[in-house]
């Protein structure tokens, strides 16, 4: 292998070190178990009863300024609201408390409550937490959502959250819709005693899907909230479901998608952040994700937002975790006075391909991944599409990457030949270049000129045998993108040690860390993988002084991707085990070509030119 090549090796790994490094700066070593089981835990806990209060059949409710609580408050938006003591004018009172029903369909169960008229949980059932209990998604201790946030006419600013709304369905209801596909729930808060100032919530359902609407309808809403305006807000980050908190944090952002253009919000400050990104202008959606999970607030096109608001900040958690907070909201402005309605669609979801692109809202386009710029059009045009084709009659993911290597070798392979001619035509140089460095080995720069001169008259471009792995080096990116955070990878075996395609393949952890790189876990696949680049090294390094090389090489990408997904360390290892197949054959049965002749051009270079030009200026220039 010739020096160029080496230092393509050496450029590839500072770029990819580099990369990491850039990409994973916030994240840390130490996995989190204890916080997020504890969280898992806290999210299937029952809350406290309300306190008790008076009931009838209808319940009204009147917010007066002398019902409200002395004791100010902050909303998700930095707004102050005060927490209101509800008015009940009954004639029989009883003790109640959290009113609760259950909706199931074929995908999800989801559990609504009359505090807030809003969903206290949300329960995949295709999909599990990293540790294979119920994937439990809305944290409904930190805040319920899809409530209301408005001014009313004295200034105060009211969060329906805080409010019990009127419902007829009974006490624990449980109602199962796998085959019914216009289920209702409906939810009021009458703001007047006479109930002609109210707003209701309706819920809509589907048989078979993630997705459900939710009818927002204002009544009279001139005679409690000022400037005909509201927010319609999910006021906190889905609960982690991964491993690793600090890893899932580093996907977690907030998105508004306004005027063909994603807006984002990453969380980059600890503690809460008092200024949210107020953005203005027709909103499509707002959105936000973790990991593997996102929800999308999608207005309906007669209705769409006004404007969003994004806030996000950072919290530590125990054992090195890391969580990023953030609060999603669509501003509203309010069309018709006396009855003002909007329908929002409501997608929680997978991060899914398919399922967001299904859509035809641009969804898609909050899959980001890291070096985006690059990755997404491979990804989303390449990598996925091809995946899912493959998918298609391959039900193993794991068949589908070693296919999908095959097939990108293939594709590679008129660059490869191009690589490995080259590199061959160096080798049979080597005694020409030797002789050249002995003879000017006292003058680098002319040894230098000399080389170079000898590459021209062979016909050897020295940069060849670099371009195909730099090439490579895009795609290599995009997979990463796609194997660390593609839902159809989570959780995906492949058969033996490989349990998830998403994740590294451990074999056994050490009782210490690997210096510089900050690992105590050995993963399978990446050590297959390190052992067939010391395979290829062997079989193309031809220069007992690079000898080191053989093995410096792949120990440092060894360890580089034993973090890496098995995914992609599978890809790689089989792309390696391919490309040394293709090496045996060609060495086999393809002789080297012998170095093509230069070919003779009467077109003058460009510094010929230049150095006509100067002669012509300089009777005195002499060519050094």
């Amino acid at each position: 292998m010739d020096k160029r090549s080496i230092l393509g090796f050496v450029l590839i790994g500072v770029i990819l070190i580099g990369w990491l490094i850039y990409s994973n700066y916030l994240q840390k070593q130490k996995p989190i178990v204890t916080q997020q089981t504890q969280q898992t835990q806290q999210t299937q806990q029952k809350p406290d009863t309300l306190k008790t209060q008076k009931d009838t059949t209808k319940v009204n409710i009147t917010i007066r300024n002398d019902s409200l609580d002395k004791k100010n408050t902050t909303d998700a938006f930095g707004s102050i609201f005060y927490k209101n003591t509800i008015q009940y004018d009954t004639s029989v009172s009883k003790k109640i408390g959290e009113k609760i029903i259950t909706v199931e369909n074929k995908k999800v169960t989801i559990e609504f409550t009359n505090l807030g008229g809003c969903p206290r949980t949300y329960t995949m059932k295709d999909y599990k937490t990293w540790d294979h209990k119920p994937l439990q998604l809305i944290d409904w201790k930190k805040g319920k959502e899809l409530h209301l946030i408005f001014t009313t006419k004295d200034g105060r600013t009211i969060n329906t959250k805080d409010l019990i709304f009127n419902s007829s369905y009974l006490p624990n209801e449980k109602v199962n819709i796998e085959n019914i596909n216009d289920f209702k729930l409906k939810y009021e808060l009458f703001v007047s005693e006479d109930s002609t100032q109210k707003i209701v919530k309706t819920y809509y359902f589907k048989s078979d899907s993630y997705e459900f609407d939710v009818d927002y309808e204002l009544v009279n809403s001139d005679k409690f909230i000022s400037d005909s305006k509201y927010q319609i807000v999910w006021e906190t980050t889905l609960n982690p479901t991964e491993y690793r908190s600090d890893e899932e944090a580093g996907f977690a952002e907030a998105f508004a998608y306004m005027g063909g253009e994603l807006k984002t919000k990453d969380a980059s400050e600890f503690g809460q952040d008092p200024k949210p990104d107020d953005l203005n202008g027709v909103t499509d959606y707002v959105n936000s994700r973790i990991k593997y999970f996102g929800i999308y607030l999608i207005p309906s096109d007669k209705n769409k937002g006004d404007g969003a608001y994004l806030l996000g900040y950072k919290e530590k958690l125990p054992d090195a975790g890391l969580k990023k907070h953030y609060s999603i909201g669509l501003k509203m402005n309010i069309k018709n006075d006396k009855l003002d309605k909007a329908t929002i669609r409501i997608l929680l979801a997978p991060m899914d391909y398919k399922i967001l692109k299904s859509y035809d809202a641009d969804l898609e386009k909050s899959m980001r991944f890291p070096l985006d710029f690059i990755v997404r059009p491979i990804a989303q045009y390449f990598i996925l599409p091809f995946f899912s084709f493959l998918h298609s009659f391959i039900p193993n993911y794991g068949i589908v990457i070693i296919v999908f290597a095959l097939a990108l070798k293939i594709l590679l392979n008129p660059l490869t030949k191009k690589q490995t001619d080259s590199m061959r035509k160096m080798s049979g140089l080597n005694p020409k270049m030797k002789a050249i460095r002995e003879k000017y080995k006292d003058d680098s720069t002319k040894a230098n000129q000399q080389i170079m001169k000898l590459y021209k008259e062979e016909g050897i471009n020295p940069a060849a045998g670099c371009l195909p792995m730099l090439l490579q080096l895009p795609i290599l990116y995009a997979l990463f993108g796609v194997f660390r955070s593609t839902i159809e990878l989570r959780q995906t075996p492949f058969f033996g040690w490989i349990t998830d395609l998403a994740a590294p393949d451990v074999v056994f952890t050490l009782p210490f860390k690997i210096p510089l790189f900050g690992i105590d876990q050995v993963a399978g696949l990446a050590t297959l993988m390190g052992i067939t680049m010391i395979i290829q090294q062997r079989m193309t390094n031809t220069d007992p002084k690079q000898k080191a090389m053989v093995y410096l090489m792949p120990i440092m990408f060894t360890f580089i991707f034993y973090s890496f997904p098995s995914g992609l360390n599978l890809y790689y290892f089989m792309f390696n085990v391919f490309s040394i197949a293709q090496q045996i054959y060609n060495t086999k049965f393809k002789p080297a070509p012998p170095p093509e002749a230069p070919k003779k051009s009467n077109k003058k270079s460009f510094f010929q030119k230049v150095e006509e030009f100067t002669k012509s200026r300089n009777p005195n220039y002499r060519r050094k």
